[in-house]
């Protein structure tokens, strides 16, 4: 009896260690580890970097100048919202705000949209009114070969057609006038046109670019030629959309408009251009170019008095004798080639 009572209070020792140690391992969060009978806590997720206001935001602001507007600030994992919150501070920049956001307090997605055109224009320089946004069409010629991009800065030069009256005599015959004979001289009036260049715009800002979207085919539809010089081949031929890149040189054919920054002034200039048919070319300016360069314009008494272009005068007529036109002159025989 002794050996079994020693028998049965081992095994009731064993079921209680047993019981023990079961509780004990419910009480320990799962997916843990013990160390040394210590509980090993899982790791935590890092924190994510979002971007916050740096000072008070308006709302109606174009967020420019990032570096002062914004900052990252780390926040939990569990904070972040990967619909609202940005992590890149160029995601942000240029966008427009519509609300106010206060200082620290997190950019969201839903108070920022994209700017309109009214807000990307420039504001106002000293001494001089704001810009307004004017739209100008533009072919491979007038337009710099298609290679200005939104954000440069371009000259217009317009050369216009000025009809000036030319009185010309051509003979005189005498009237009868008062009772006296007195002679009259006869003139021919006419009207010919005189080209005069000049640069009518300088430094307007190009805000956007504007390209006619493809049909199915590949082609570009055409457009109303309005403004700018038509567009013509090498031998002088009217280029159509169909024609696609000239020559194989990767220009663009076609018509596109630009948007330019100008002021009511600069507008007035462009319109009268237009209305009286000039030629109006664009010319693009250097990277970091300001200054407002003075020209005289061109025209051909310019040319001749400021440029020292030689002014042709009219030749004497060639008078042919009768023994010259009515005798025929021998065939000349050709002379044998000479080696130089």
């Amino acid at each position: 009896m002794r050996r079994g009572g020693v028998l049965i209070l081992l095994i009731g020792l064993i079921l209680v260690v047993g019981a023990g140690a079961f509780f004990f391992l419910l009480q320990t969060p799962s997916g843990t580890i013990t160390e040394n009978g210590q509980p090993v806590l899982p790791s935590e997720e890092p924190d994510i970097d979002i971007v916050v206001a740096r000072v008070d935001i308006p709302s109606n602001t174009i967020i420019d100048d990032a570096e002062t507007l914004l900052r990252l600030v780390p926040v939990g994992a569990a904070t972040y919202d990967p619909n609202e919150n940005f992590t890149n501070i160029a995601d942000v920049r240029g966008q427009l705000t519509t609300r106010s956001f206060n200082r620290d307090q997190p950019i969201t997605k839903s108070g920022l949209t994209e700017p309109g055109l009214s807000q990307q224009i420039p504001t106002a320089e000293p001494d001089r009114p704001r810009d307004k946004a004017y739209p100008f069409q533009v072919n491979s010629l007038s337009g710099v070969a298609d290679q200005i991009k939104p954000g440069d800065f371009v000259d217009v030069v317009a050369t216009f057609r000025v009809p000036r009256r030319v009185s010309y005599p051509t003979g005189r015959r005498l009237e009868e006038q008062a009772g006296q004979t007195v002679p009259v001289t006869e003139r021919e009036l006419t009207d010919p046109d005189f080209s005069t260049t000049k640069t009518i715009v300088q430094q307007a800002q190009v805000l956007r670019i504007q390209r006619p979207a493809p049909t199915a085919d590949g082609t570009v539809e055409p457009e109303a030629q309005r403004q700018g010089p038509p567009e013509t081949t090498a031998d002088g031929q009217p280029v159509t959309a169909a024609d696609g890149v000239q020559g194989g040189s990767g220009i663009r054919a076609g018509n596109w408009v630009l948007v330019l920054a100008i002021n009511n002034q600069e507008a007035e200039l462009f319109e009268f251009a237009l209305s009286t048919n000039a030629e109006i070319a664009l010319v693009l300016r250097g990277a970091g170019d300001t200054d407002f360069e003075p020209t005289i314009g061109a025209t051909f008494d310019l040319l001749v008095s400021e440029f020292g272009v030689p002014l042709p005068r009219p030749l004497p007529p060639r008078i042919f004798g009768e023994d010259e036109v009515f005798t025929a002159d021998p065939t000349r025989t050709p002379a044998p080639t000479r080696v130089p």
